[in-house]
């Protein structure tokens, strides 16, 4: 099955839940409808009367502190501050004095006559702390307006000291205003004062450090030394390239040709010199179209040719040589200006550098004189506003107004009975409610098939209903627990075997309980693939009906025709042999300890195929004689001659009594009583069997109330089998016949 169709939860289990305790839910309901009757008969007439006041925010051009110090409050903040005042001792102590409350005979009928200042200022304190714990503030929301509220027994004082709240604290707004110029213009004033002070400080300050630091202006154009620094910066421009010239020259004179350079070869010497060489060539060479190179007169020219041009190399030398010392003067002359003008730019910077040393200092001391001037100026100007404001505006302007004043009350506050129980009862349900689910929720019971398998991890076999959760019209009186355990029809013969809850199925087997113990045989019978034929019943601890399940189920597998006998094998509480009015003393423990034949303690009962073997005499050590062989011979020997053999054994976390019988067994059964065993201690008892490896056949939950656990739907299903039972008046004979049919 799927998980979450298993585990849906309906309507109707929250029904259940709370069908199951309604009464405690109807004793809380009661308790508060009682309480709510003498509280409304007891409380005292209150009467409510309330004004409306619209606040806004102060003038935005009236100063005040906050604004000097540039504080903003929001709007939300100074309403917020608004309603604490309005519920301040130092309101509610200006109402008191405005309206002479401690004189008031609705408020002090003994009067103020023969009473000492402590007593006064005692009654006083009193009558604050009472007016303030009156006061109720509703804010009116989206808006500015709040509605301010007094209770009293009275309604003329009830109007008187509400209209009254309204008026001081107007009043008292009109006041702080009044102290908040008074405040502010104090504050602007001494302020003024203090800067006017400082300032002429400052100044002095700083004409001093101009005298001491010979500084006449800071201005670039009006400053001398900064004149200066830029005239030798040029200067030594000038001379830096004056001397790169110079020097360029005086290197071109030393690797040029002698005849490439111009100021050589303009020299008169030289350029004289040329010429005459120059007329000699062309002598040569007219010449000698005429005489050969040999004549006389050609060799004559050569030779003067000759001496000319040594003439004009001579002269070459003589001029370069006066040329290249001429432009080495010069370039020494245009270095030496050079590293003259660079020492006096030196020197100009270092005083330039310390004019900006000081300049710093200088303006610090200017800044902060300006910054004073523009501060003096803004709160001179913030106090002439304040002051023209106030004139316009007026001093006793408020940012309090009343909206609507006290009317008298017409009815009273507190509301009457009937107002009262109207919210008691949903109040009641509620608080009811809340309890039924808590319980609920501290509930660690096992209520539904499903939390059993899901704790155990065992299959569930089937349901047993609780006899209160059957309608029918039977009137069983009815209880599954370790003991005695009671049933009988009513009207029915008071015989005593129709007497006992545990043969309910052949008593009177159309019940519905018989029913369920049958669908328990069905799922029980088909728990494994071989049908189980030696069965253990047992259960976590005592009182959850394991004997009344182990009697049933013998009876509704007797009914199937075949010999069934169930054996008494708790030790330590046997029952049975109360159940079948047994007078045979002998039973398992004589065949166990004295070697009893077996026929001599099988007995027969008084329900047909049934037999039964009893417990026999206490024994000192019931687990020794259960897990000795010959208890595994018995089985062994009922089983051949049985069709089913059913164990009723001791709880299974009392002793160990039934983990030894199930390792001897086909199968165990747990028995689980619905909504009470706790689940902590089914899960302990599942991981026992599941720890000593007993075969577990399944588990059933006994004595369930169906309808307070979602079991509607099974109720209707066994009036449906109950029906025939109230038509027949065979019921008895027929019923029995048709259920050993029945398998």
């Amino acid at each position: 099955m799927d998980n979450n169709l298993s585990q849906e939860i309906h309507l109707s289990h929250y029904w259940n839940i709370v069908y199951k305790r309604w009464k405690i839910a109807a004793a809380i309901l009661l308790t508060v409808l009682t309480a709510t009757w003498i509280v409304s008969q007891l409380s005292t007439p209150l009467y409510r009367s309330a004004i409306v006041l619209q606040v806004e925010r102060e003038h935005p051009n009236r100063l005040t502190i906050d604004d000097i110090w540039g504080i903003e409050p929001s709007s939300q903040e100074f309403l917020q501050t608004q309603y604490a005042l309005l519920r301040s001792r130092g309101l509610g102590e200006r109402v008191i004095d405005d309206l002479r409350l401690v004189s008031d005979p609705d408020i002090n009928p003994e009067g103020v006559a023969g009473k000492s200042p402590e007593q006064l200022a005692d009654l006083k304190n009193r009558l604050i702390s009472q007016l303030i714990g009156n006061i109720d503030v509703r804010p009116v929301q989206y808006t500015s307006l709040v509605e301010v509220g007094y209770v009293s027994t009275s309604p003329r004082l009830a109007q008187k000291i509400a209209n009254g709240i309204g008026e001081s604290f107007t009043t008292m707004a009109i006041e702080r205003n009044h102290a908040a110029v008074r405040q502010a213009s104090s504050f602007l004033l001494a302020q003024i004062d203090q800067l006017k002070q400082e300032m002429g400080d400052n100044e002095q300050e700083l004409q001093r450090y101009k005298e001491s630091k010979e500084i006449i202006s800071l201005d670039d154009a009006g400053n001398i030394t900064v004149s200066k620094l830029n005239e030798l910066n040029s200067a030594f421009t000038a001379a830096q390239n004056d001397r790169i010239q110079k020097e360029i020259a005086y290197q071109t004179l030393q690797t040029s040709n002698p005849e490439s350079i111009p100021i050589v070869v303009s020299e008169p010497v030289v350029a004289q010199q040329r010429a005459q060489l120059g007329l000699l060539q062309t002598q040569y060479a007219q010449k000698l179209s005429t005489f050969k190179p040999e004549h006389p007169e050609m060799m004559n020219l050569r030779l003067q040719i000759e001496d000319t041009r040594q003439a004009v190399a001579e002269a070459i030398r003589d001029s370069l040589g006066k040329a290249r010392e001429t432009a080495r003067t010069e370039y020494l002359s245009a270095m030496s200006r050079e590293r003259s003008m660079s020492a006096a730019l030196d020197t100009q910077k270092r005083e330039v550098m310390k004019l900006n040393a000081n300049a710093v200092t200088y303006m610090n001391l200017q800044a902060n004189i300006d910054n004073k001037r523009q501060l003096l100026d803004q709160l001179t100007r913030r106090l002439n506003e304040t002051e023209v404001t106030s004139r316009l505006r007026g001093a006793d302007d408020s940012n309090i107004r009343f909206v609507d004043r006290a009317q008298l009350p017409g009815g009273r506050f507190n509301e009457s009975l009937t107002k009262n129980m109207k919210s008691a009862v949903p109040l009641g349900l509620v608080l009811g409610l809340a309890a039924v689910f808590f319980l609920e929720y501290l509930d660690r019971s096992l209520k539904t098939s499903e939390e059993v398998e899901q704790v155990t991890r065992f299959a569930s076999l089937g349901v047993i209903p609780s006899l209160s959760a059957i309608s029918g019209g039977y009137g069983y009186g009815y209880g599954y627990y370790y003991g005695k355990s009671r049933l009988r029809p009513v009207g029915s013969d008071p015989d005593p075997r129709h007497s006992d809850i545990d043969l309910l199925p052949h008593t009177n087997s159309r019940s519905p309980i018989s029913e369920a113990y049958r669908a328990f045989r069905t799922a029980l019978l088909l728990a494994s693939a071989k049908s189980p034929r030696v069965i253990v019943i047992t259960s976590t601890s005592p009182r959850e009906g394991k004997t009344t399940t182990a009697v049933n189920l013998a009876i509704v597998l007797s009914q199937m025709g075949q010999p069934v006998l169930i054996i008494d094998a708790d030790l330590r509480k046997p029952r049975l042999h109360k159940l079948f009015k047994s007078s045979k003393p002998d039973g398992l423990v004589n065949h166990l300890a004295i070697d009893t034949p077996v026929d001599q303690i099988v007995q027969p009962t008084f329900v047909p195929n049934l037999f039964f073997i009893g417990s026999g005499p206490i024994p000192p050590n019931p687990s020794e004689l259960l897990s000795s062989e010959k208890m595994q011979l018995l089985i062994d020997s009922v089983r051949s001659k049985f069709a089913y053999v059913i164990l009723d054994s001791p709880p299974l976390l009392a002793v160990t009594d039934s983990v030894i019988l199930g390792s001897r067994s086909d199968g165990v059964v747990l028995c689980i009583h619905g909504g009470s065993t706790p689940r902590e201690l089914v899960g302990r008892a599942a991981d026992r069997l599941r720890q000593s490896n007993v075969p577990v056949l399944g588990t059933l939950l006994n004595n369930l109330d169906l309808r307070q656990h979602g079991y509607s739907y099974a109720k209707h299903y066994y009036e449906y089998y109950e029906e025939p039972a109230k038509t027949t008046p065979r019921r008895g004979v027929f019923g029995r016949a048709r259920s050993q049919k029945s398998g």
